[in-house]
């Protein structure tokens, strides 16, 4: 049996929180683990308004952001772990999607991992996207990979963050980002003086908007088949067309997304796990449940793991980086083959 120590860092499109996860895996006839310690750490006003822009700047500010992010990440890693004292194998970090294009193979991410090296002193992978884009694939998702490692047992997941994505563990693993999520139902919220909409009790106010609902039912993507992924300026497009009411464009989105989800669980049958922020707005998992087929059986785990998932598979990726085994699917992604993805910086 093998023991092997990672932490795991994500910060969702949304930027709600910087997700640090300490995981504990062990390899003996396939992968187990532990979460030790997780936390979701706030992020500056100023730096989450520098991050919403960072499409915006100059290649050179772009480039100082980058740093500037990463060396923040390398801190609170540190304050973190303080009071450990575990050997980290690896430090996986999702960092911030400034642009995603794999069209152009190009899929950018900033939270500069070798300056989180140098401020932690430990190996750090970042970049998780780039050599599958380059190798054809959409770059994402990253996470299906460990999802069948370590949670065999489901038969799909499903991640409701800033943007929702399904993966589908049946014969073949395939994946695909569904639709915008909280990035446009944390927009509504806002209009109503709200950074979120708990519970879903805003979108439960509203009422059906027809014509929103079906603008967003004849944009192209969503009836392009999988494999294919979403970028974070794609929300504008769900956006142009919305409702004077925002409780009314809650209400029609989250109809929309529920329908789109189970559109894209049609096939599937037995056990879905549900994680990301927007597992717990009840309206829209109840919504969700009344469309899915009866054969489906809708999940949420225990807290920690709805809230800390991503970071613990960006751990799990690091570590098969480490260990130069793949660790992005070419069968998710589209990519010519399967890849040991990842930048990995050793600290000097």
């Amino acid at each position: 049996m093998t023991e092997y120590y990672a932490i795991g860092v994500m910060s969702g499109s949304s930027l709600d929180g910087l997700d640090v996860c300490l995981c504990r895996f062990l390899s003996e006839q396939g992968w187990s683990f532990e979460i030790i310690k997780s936390e979701t750490i706030g992020i500056s006003p100023e730096i989450t308004t520098q991050l919403k822009q960072a499409d915006q700047l100059t290649g050179r500010d772009l480039a100082l952001l980058d740093i500037q992010y990463g060396r923040w990440i390398g801190n609170v890693i540190n304050d973190f772990l303080k009071g450990l004292s575990l050997p980290i194998s690896v430090i996986g970090v999702h960092g911030h999607t400034v642009f995603h294009l794999p069209g152009q193979q190009l899929s950018m991410q900033i939270g500069n991992a070798e300056a989180i090296c140098v401020i932690t002193q430990a190996p750090t992978a970042g970049g998780f996207r780039g050599m599958d884009v380059l190798m054809g694939g959409q770059g994402a998702p990253l996470v299906p990979f460990g999802e069948n490692q370590l949670l065999p047992d489901y038969q799909a997941f499903v991640n409701l963050g800033g943007i929702a994505n399904v993966s589908v563990h049946t014969h073949q693993i395939r994946a695909w980002d569904v639709a915008p999520c909280n990035q446009i139902l944390n927009h509504f919220a806002k209009q109503l003086g709200h950074v979120f909409d708990n519970g879903g009790h805003l979108a439960s106010s509203g009422q059906m908007d027809m014509p929103y609902l079906a603008y967003l039912r004849s944009l192209e993507y969503f009836h392009l088949p999988p494999p294919k992924s979403l970028s974070n300026q794609w929300s504008a497009q769900v956006l142009s067309n919305a409702p004077e009411n925002p409780a009314d464009g809650l209400y029609t989105y989250s109809h929309f997304l529920a329908e789109q989800l189970a559109n894209d669980l049609s096939q599937v049958q037995g056990k879905v796990m549900l994680t990301g922020g927007g597992a717990y707005n009840d309206f829209l998992i109840q919504l969700l449940k009344e469309k899915v087929s009866p054969d489906l059986e809708i999940l949420l785990p225990a807290p920690q793991l709805i809230d800390f998932k991503e970071a613990l598979i960006f751990a799990f990726l690091g570590l098969m980086r480490t260990l130069r085994l793949p660790n992005v699917l070419s069968s998710v992604t589209g990519a010519q083959k399967d890849t040991v993805s990842g930048t990995l910086h050793l600290p000097g």
